[in-house]
């Protein structure tokens, strides 16, 4: 794309102030946040909540009756009492006049109309909550309903002025499908097992009860040794996870790709044989029966460290080349088509898991059409609706969840709100060869969009419908701490439909989340989700010279392998080492991107010290905003570089100027201007540093051997995985890095020291190293 196009649309930004309705009604945001349910989601189902405020305090007790102290119900309201609102409190042993009481009791909470059929799960989530001055009580007609009252409470407190406080009234609830699943995306990444915990405790505080995990090579597969990564989880640590998730009311579901999505398997030697295209890494052949021994195998690992758990996904998206490639023809064709045979793959590899007591959840979708559907099982669960093919899958027994993402193909963070009048890369920009979508297409941001998904197939009442799954892609490279927003507020969708304003649970997720001190956070993740999308968008895209070229696409196989893709800058100008004139002036050419840079540097001002000020007020999730600020980091470093490199631009313009009259003070010049490279380069360093600690917190790092196993650094031939391209974290400045700076500094060096020895002037002999980043080892022991 030209650069003009592209900026003449983001040019609309600087012209339209982005307003929200969070804006319009920022002051009324601000003083409701104390009022009683503003922090409650998902939204229950009755809420009946008086103006009478009653305090809780350290003389309460717990009366659980009957009920183990090592109850996840007990165990979730102390300890969130405690690390929440600092109150401790044990079960009766002794007196009080005031106590919370939990009590399961089957039968004794109604359940109201619900999406799911099946209402024997839905009651055993049902609660009530009262609210009374001297009690509170939770009932509940099973464990999970007892637990949920739980999170509601805790969801319902306010602390302020040291105290902790209620509104009285009355809460009942139950949800309307039985599983509302997140997706979480370690393809690239690994959590340390601590920081898996904290997320999954995370996800039941928002009633979350289903965690599906892609891990690919970061577990230690039995069946599949040369494709485990240097950190990787054991099966041990695996069902110690499984069993901390049950034990929060949480399914661990195992996730695996298959036939397509291999590369992570393909890419080893080993398995080169299996490829369903001896030229791709891609996907696997569906009529070997050594590929389909070995995701047997991989599953049965999988299957044998999630002991007691229910589900498992067979993710069968996006294979593409079924039926395609000459080993698979012959077969396609005495099925009757292409997605009768992966029809017949899915059949073969789920009939030993759905033998093993597992619900099977696949991706039915293309090269799958409406005439094959019967050709599958009636006992796998399809994970992606759709509105046409949906009557089709109910008249054949399948069930049946709505999946939606919130993240697709972004850099650094989702698309939570849209720049006014951005449109997708337009004609003159190279086509992405791989078909993904960056989630530009809909003027909606991330959450309005997965809320429209989930009412509207609900609505739609055409499929026998139980639940919900929220994917939240990391193949971008983002860190998960940036899809808590649309994880929380589109399952809260799976739990009560009838409330699904995107702005208001988005506002009861600020409230719930960073709790009642949270400052103006809407408009902080505005400015995320612009300042991201400016990231992405003021670099150029052009055919990679550095990347693996690609196979093939939904439409078939390339007959000879198309570039892949990059991002790029326009060129700065060389000197001339005759008189240091330019052949062009890089500031006048990009005049548009520089402006929008300098309006984007103050919103990031305003950014950092919004996320600054919640770091110091907020009581929790500090770790998140400390994300948060990386990323402002990371987009505050991309700007910072596009106007640095109008001042070096400017300098060498300078000293052309002066270079006839003035030859000291014109190379002078120059080297201010190399100088000033070498801080753009030391600011990146700098930058990258600080992320990388941060992230790493959370993380295993990034390296290339450990524990025995080295990586095998080779990428994907079909689709793009930002991480990928590098094995280190130096895959969020790849771009920058490729960018051909270095090469740019020698060739002025080169011409500045001709123009000096022609002017009797001393030579600058400093090497310049823009490539090469170094991070301390220290990160890497933690």
């Amino acid at each position: 794309m030209k650069p003009s196009y592209l900026l003449l649309l983001l040019l609309v930004y600087v012209l339209v102030p982005f307003k929200s309705h969070s804006q319009d009604k920022q002051a009324d945001r601000i003083s409701d946040s104390g009022k009683a349910g503003q922090g409650l989601l998902p939204v229950p189902q009755q809420v009946f909540l008086s103006n009478q405020h009653f305090l809780l305090d350290h003389s309460w007790i717990i009366n659980a009756g009957a009920i183990s102290k090592d109850d996840p119900a007990i165990v979730s309201l102390t300890t969130g009492l405690k690390q929440r609102f600092g109150l401790m409190m044990n079960n009766a042993d002794r007196r009080s006049a005031h106590s919370i009481q939990l009590i399961v009791k089957p039968g004794s909470v109604i359940i109201g109309n619900t999406v799911d059929t099946n209402r024997t799960a839905l009651r055993k989530q049902a609660y009530r909550l009262k609210l009374e001055a001297d009690r509170i009580s939770i009932i509940a007609n099973g464990s999970p309903g007892l637990f949920y009252g739980v999170q509601t409470l805790l969801q319902l407190l306010q602390a302020g002025n040291n105290s902790v406080s209620y509104n009285g009234g009355e809460i009942t609830d139950w949800p309307v499908m039985d599983l509302r699943m997140i997706y979480w995306d370690d393809a690239h990444h690994l959590e340390r097992p601590e920081a898996m915990k904290r997320a999954i405790r995370q996800a039941s505080y928002y009633k979350i009860n289903a965690f599906s995990l892609k891990l690919e090579g970061h577990f230690q597969f039995s069946a599949a040794k040369p494709i485990v990564e240097p950190y990787a989880y054991t099966p041990a640590e695996y069902q110690e996870l499984t069993d901390y998730a049950r034990a929060h009311y949480v399914e661990l579901v195992p996730y695996l790709d298959a036939p397509a999505h291999v590369t992570f398997i393909l890419k080893h030697p080993e398995y080169a044989g299996l490829r369903a295209s001896p030229n791709s890494n891609y996907e696997l052949s569906v009529t070997n029966s050594k590929a389909g021994d070995l995701i047997s195998g991989m599953l049965n690992n999988l299957v044998e460290a999630n002991k007691g758990g229910k589900y498992i996904v067979l993710s069968t998206d996006e294979a593409y080349f079924v039926g395609k490639v000459e080993s698979e023809k012959k077969r396609a064709e005495t099925l009757g088509s292409n997605g009768k045979l992966l029809a017949e793959y899915i059949t073969r590899i789920s009939a030993k898991l759905h033998q093993q007591g597992r619900k099977v959840i696949i991706w039915a979708e293309y090269p799958l059409k409406l005439s094959d559907i019967n050709s599958l099982p009636s006992h796998i669960i399809n994970g992606v609706y759709d509105n046409q093919w949906a009557p089709r899958f109910k008249e054949h027994g399948m069930r049946q969840l709505v999946y939606t993402s919130i993240q697709g193909e972004e850099l650094l963070f989702p698309n939570y709100y849209k720049l006014p009048g951005i449109k997708s890369p337009g004609n003159n920009s190279p086509k992405k060869a791989d078909e993904e979508q960056d989630g530009d297409n809909s003027s909606q941001g991330r959450v309005a969009e997965a809320l429209e998904a989930i009412t509207s197939a609900v609505a739609a009442q055409n499929a026998d419908l139980m639940g919900v799954i929220v994917a939240g892609w990391a193949d971008a490279g983002l860190s998960p701490e940036t899809f808590w927003l649309g994880y929380a507020t589109a399952a809260a969708a799976g739990w009560n439909n009838q409330s699904p304003v995107s702005q208001d649970l988005s506002n009861r997720f600020y409230n719930s989340f960073y709790g009642s001190k949270v400052v103006n956070m809407d408009r902080a993740y505005q400015l995320l989700s612009t300042q991201a999308q400016f990231y992405s968008k003021s670099w150029e895209w052009e055919h990679s010279n550095w990347r693996t070229p690609i196979f093939g696409n939904s439409y078939g196989i390339f007959d000879t392998a198309k570039p892949a893709r990059d991002q790029t800058l326009p060129f700065l100008p060389v000197s001339s080492p005759t008189d240091l004139s330019l052949t062009s002036d890089w500031s006048n050419d990009n005049k548009e991107l520089l402006t929008l840079a300098q309006k984007f540097l103050e919103e990031n001002n305003e950014l950092m010290n919004l996320l600054r000020q919640n770091l110091e007020s907020v009581d929790h999730q500090h770790y998140n905003l400390q994300v948060l600020l990386s990323v402002a980091q990371l987009c505050r470093q991309n700007i910072k570089m596009l106007l640095g490199l109008k001042k070096i631009n400017d300098l060498l313009k300078l000293s052309a100027g002066l270079a006839g009259n003035n030859p000291p003070a014109a190379v002078a010049l120059v080297d201010q201007a190399l100088d000033h490279l070498k801080m753009i380069r030391d600011d990146r360093n700098e930058v990258l540093l600080s992320v990388t600690t941060v992230w790493y917190q959370d993380w295993f790092p990034r390296v290339s051997e450990a524990n025995g196993r080295k990586f095998l650094d080779l990428v994907d031939d079909v689709k793009d995985h930002q991480p990928a391209r590098t094995i280190d974290m130096s895959y969020l400045v790849y771009r920058e890095l490729k960018y051909p700076l270095g090469k740019w500094a020698r060739d002025v060096v080169t011409a500045r020291n001709q123009f000096a020895r022609v002017n009797n002037l001393p030579a600058r002999t400093e090497t310049f190293d823009w490539e090469i980043i170094h991070l301390p080892y220290s990160i890497l022991e933690r």
